[in-house]
Formats: structure tokens, sequence, C-alpha cells
């Protein structure tokens, strides 16, 4: 007969070899969450983004895409014609701003989640790019991408809880975040973290100043910045984001998981968005917490109205019509008006500015991009005879 000693000693052994036979490995959990991230990043890439190489043949051949293609060459020698410093700025700027435009668009307009702080992801990205470059020495493309990323980082924190607002709540949710952003970095208290209301200077530039080489480099990256959004817009993915846009109950009700792809296309743009923050930084070699305020926010709502809504292409117009036209205003005004006048009525561009939006939403509702085209296409097509 056993004793109690003896009885407990069992007991004992029992419960530490049940445990070892039920007892996970440490790593399992971790292995399993991983191989889980890898097989939805294939499924994504391969089902969501299929290769669009024929799609993008098609649209080279279309009338669209040739009338594209001739203008995107007529804009690139307009500066290399001239070949005056001040042209490249304005025109880099254009294409950074075209960039920042489509991103929004590939939020908002497409997707149906309109966000009044897209600054917040611009700016994130540009100081991210900078501190990178001045402080650890990164070469600018690794500086871009780990600006992109943490901006990708800032699109999520600001998704979660914004997904749980619709409509204007939602737009001025972002604009809280993005404010709250430019509070934060203008702080000379946190200095040492947010930089403070100097921002961070000298920021090494893009090519050493050489505006030529800088121009074409902004080019490439803007072509393959857009034709990225438009496979995203033209693809399964895309089609999703805009069955969100339409009616997101009835696409919920199908059986898609509306948060989910609401949080892909936050993280898409504020991908892009950041793309362009970086570019922004390394153009001007600094970079100031007023980059997070409300009008940098509006500007890619502005652009996106006067090129059309929903057409990522259209933004990209857009930037190209407010910073042209405003410089062009800017230097007519400069030209004409005497110094004096100039001195009392300093913001007298922006004033003839926003009459000329206030016309084009008047009357053209879907931006000047797809009246342009089809005008244009009439016309080819008289002609030609057809």
């Amino acid at each position: 007969m056993l004793d109690k000693d003896e009885i407990r000693e069992i007991n004992l052994d029992s419960v530490e070899e049940l445990d070892i036979k039920t007892r996970r490995p440490i790593g399992e959990p971790f292995k399993k969450i991983i191989q889980r991230m890898k097989n939805d990043t294939k499924r994504f890439v391969n089902y969501k983004i299929p290769s669009s190489s024929s799609n993008l043949k098609s649209w080279v051949k279309s009338f669209r895409g040739g009338i594209g293609l001739i203008t995107l060459i007529l804009i690139s020698l307009i500066p290399l014609i001239i070949n005056r410093n001040l042209y490249y700025h304005i025109f880099i700027t254009a294409m950074i701003y075209g960039i920042f435009a489509a991103s929004w668009d590939l939020l908002s307009g497409v997707t149906g989640q309109v966000s009044f702080g897209h600054a917040a992801f611009f700016g994130i990205g540009g100081y991210t790019c900078g501190a990178f470059i001045k402080y650890l020495g990164m070469d600018w493309p690794v500086a871009i991408v780990f600006g992109s990323f943490i901006g990708v980082i800032i699109g999520l924190i600001i998704a979660i809880p914004s997904l749980r607002l619709k409509g204007p709540y939602l737009a001025l949710g972002s604009l809280a975040f993005s404010l709250l952003l430019w509070q934060l970095f203008g702080m000379d208290s946190l200095k040492d973290i947010f930089f403070g209301s100097t921002g961070i200077r000298n920021i090494p530039h893009l090519t050493n100043y050489d505006f030529q080489e800088e121009f074409f480099i902004v080019l490439i990256i803007m072509i393959i910045c857009v034709v990225i959004m438009l496979a995203v817009f033209n693809s399964k993915l895309g089609t999703i984001f805009q069955a969100i846009r339409e009616d997101e109950i009835s696409t919920e009700a199908s059986g898609i998981n509306t948060t989910k792809y609401k949080l892909y296309a936050f993280m898409i743009s504020a991908f892009f968005a950041g793309i362009a923050g970086s570019l922004y930084t390394l153009h001007l070699g600094n970079i100031k917490p007023d980059i997070f305020s409300s009008i940098k926010s509006f500007y890619p709502i502005i652009m996106v109205m006067i090129g059309g809504i929903a057409t990522i292409s259209g933004a990209v117009f857009g930037a190209y019509f407010f910073i042209v036209v405003s410089e062009i205003i800017v230097e007519i005004c400069t030209g004409l008006l005497p110094t004096e006048f100039l001195v009392i009525f300093a913001d007298i561009a922006t004033f003839i500015f926003a009459i000329i939006l206030i016309i084009v939403i008047r009357f053209t509702e879907r931006g000047l991009m797809e009246p342009a085209i089809k005008r244009s296409k009439s016309l080819w097509d008289i002609l030609l005879g057809k």
C-alpha cells in the first residue's frame, strides 16, 4: 500500500508528463503568424494585383494613352528647352504634388474614404527621409523607402480608429490627427524628439543642386508611382475599392471584408504620399512643421477636383495645372502691377486662382481632363473622317 508521499510524487510526475506532451514549442505561434503573413502577401500580389502588362499595352494604344504620352513628352521638353533653374523648380514641384494628389485620389476618390489630413503622411515621409539622411548618413533611395514605410505605419495608426467614423466625421478625424502632428513637431520643448519649430535644416540635396538631373529622377519616380497606382485602380483590388465607395453595405453583404480593404487603401495611399513628402524634403533641403498644416492637406483635394476625381491620371494633370498656372499668375501680377499694390494685396495671385477654381468646379463636374480628352477625340475622329 502506498503512503501519501508516494501518491503525491506519482501525481506530480503525471502532471509534468502531461504538461510536456501538451506544451507547444516556444517559437511555434510566431512561425504560424509569419507563415500566414507570407501567404497573405503572396495571395495579395498574385490575386489582388495581377500582371497589368496587357492593360498597359491596351492603354498605350488607346487615344487616351496616346494623348497622355504626347503630353508627358511635351511637358518634359519645356524645362529642357528653356533651361532655367526656376522652370526646373516649378516642374519638379508639380511632379511631386502629382504623386501626392494621386495618392489622395486613390484613397478618397477611388475608395471613398475622404481624408482632410493627408499632409500627415506627406510630412512624416519628409521628416523621416530628412532625418535618416542628415543624422544617419543614409543614401537617398533607402531613406525614401524608409520614409514611405513609416508613412504606412502612420496610415495604419490613423486608419484603425478612424474606420469607425464615416463621412464628414472621418474627414475631420484625419484633419485633427494632422493638426496634432503639426503642434507636436512645432513644440520647442520636445525639440530633441520632434526637431522643434525650426525643423530639420541643411539636408543634402537630391543631386547636389543639379536641377536637370533632379528633374529626370523625379520624372522617373513619378511615372513609376502613377503607373503602379493605375495598375491598382484597374485591378480586382481597385474594383473592390470602387465597390466600397459606391455602396459599402452591399459590398460587405456580398462577403467582402470592407474593413480590411479600407486598411489596404490607407496603407497604399500613405506609402505614395510618403514618397512625395520625401522628394519634397530632398528638393527643398529642409523641412518645417508647417508641412502638416491644413493648407498642405487641401492642396491635393484642389488638384484632384481640377483634374478629375477617381481617375488617378487626372490628379497628376490637376497638379501640373495648379502649380504652373499659379506661377504664371504670380509672374503676370508681378510684371503688370505696381509694387505698392502688391504689398497691399500680397495674395492677389491666390485670389485670382480661387476664382478660376470656382469656375472650373461650376462648369466641369468631372474636372478639366475628361472634357478635354473627349473633345480632342471628337476632333481627331473628324480629321480622320470617321
